[in-house]
């Protein structure tokens, strides 16, 4: 071994690594990126759970029952009412993940100190959360309860606090996951699973095909040709959306045949929201093969991206209305933050196209929107 070859190659090395920009990024600013993302995205926090209270006593000591959950940090009162109609109305609208039932009669019973019961019925769609969540509700209740056991207040009138500390019934909390009883991880991952392959797989071809295309040079026979930019792109992306709604069929097949989880929804309308993802992120490959001029480099950018986008900014493993602003902010940026809901919601609720409109509308639109930014950034024309 020569110690100045060895030099010499080092320095050859370290200036090609120079002049490489993407290089650079993925040498210093990936793990930064990684380790600030990550470290936001794995937090086991829930907090800002939107809460409904349905209260059908309507009377001080259940009204001062309700307010010891919303005291906390975990939970934000979204609604309030006394028609447990309203139980099922928002858990499916996905406008709360919890709702507390507070049955009549129970300010009366918990002064005769007689079995008082409620129930917390907890959005089983999003599983780890929702145990979290259970724990939260059960912790609070039993504070309520030391309370109670503690209140002379809640006694006869004619006993002491002493009497009312041993005989109190405690507040009795039953708690139940709808849409998936048994709380079963599968139930939430299998369906959101279609979120995270199709994040992947759409860009992943398209960017590949058009960058293929620069590397053997058969990109100058295009830039020759009368073929428009449009056509061109328009003639890549037809193929790609067609073998990936195969696999989404496919990938649904599995998720209720294999998985065992039971679709609920209306099959054309979540095939339609199917579509929509797809064009939208078959249009993120397009931006991907403007912006780079090797396979490597697409398929990089494109896994990277859709990993820690479909894991830490779509709402994988918690809802997105219990993350930070700045993580909400960021999964609006991409589509996978618009479809999980509407994968969920479809696929676990049994929803329609009535209750995620906001999400499919905002999801044409940024079709649109990637679709004419790769456009405008692409050019038939590379640079040597």
């Amino acid at each position: 071994m020569t110690p100045k070859r060895v030099l010499a190659l080092a320095g050859k090395e370290v200036r090609e690594i120079l002049r490489d920009r993407l290089y650079l990024m993925l040498a210093f600013l990936l793990p930064i990126t990684l380790l600030v993302v990550f470290a936001y995205g794995m937090t086991s926090d829930v907090k800002n759970v939107g809460f409904v209270v349905v209260d059908e006593d309507q009377t001080p000591t259940s009204r001062d029952y309700a307010r010891q959950f919303l005291a906390s940090r975990h939970f934000r009162l979204v609604a309030s009412g006394q028609d447990p109609a309203l139980i099922d109305e928002v858990l499916r609208t996905e406008r709360a993940r919890v709702v507390l039932w507070i049955g009549p009669d129970f300010e009366k019973r918990l002064l005769a100190r007689q079995p008082v019961e409620v129930a917390a019925h907890i959005d089983g769609a999003v599983t780890p959360p929702g145990r979290t969540i259970r724990a939260y509700l059960e912790a609070i209740n039993a504070q309520a309860n030391a309370i109670y056991q503690t209140n002379p207040r809640l006694a006869q009138a004619d006993a002491g606090p002493d009497c009312c500390r041993q005989a109190a019934p405690p507040v009795r909390m039953e708690t139940r996951f709808l849409y998936n009883p048994e709380v079963r991880n599968i139930v939430m991952v299998a369906p959101s699973l279609l979120m995270l392959v199709l994040l992947l797989v759409p860009p992943l071809l398209i960017a590949v095909s058009v960058v293929r295309e620069k590397e053997s040079g058969a990109i100058y026979n295009i830039a020759s040709s009368t073929v428009s930019r449009f056509e061109f792109l328009l003639g890549k992306l037809l193929p790609a959306v067609m073998i990936c709604m195969i696999n989404a069929v496919v990938l649904w097949l599995l998720v209720a045949f294999y998985f065992g989880v039971a679709f609920r929804g209306s099959v054309p309308q979540f095939a339609f929201a199917l579509l929509l993802y797809v064009l939208a992120t078959a249009g993120l490959g397009l931006l991907v093969s403007a912006a780079v001029r090797t396979q490597q480099a697409a398929i990089i950018i494109t896994t990277i991206t859709a990993m820690i986008v479909a894991t830490q900014f779509a709402g994988f493993f918690a809802p997105l209305d219990t993350a930070e602003p700045a993580n909400r902010f960021l999964a609006r940026l991409f589509p996978a933050g618009y479809f999980l809901p509407v994968v969920r919601g479809m696929y676990l609720k049994g929803a329609g196209m009535g209750v995620y409109w906001v999400e499919l509308a905002a999801l044409a639109v940024y079709s649109g929107v990637v679709l004419w930014l790769a456009h405008a950034f692409f050019r038939k024309r590379t640079k040597a």
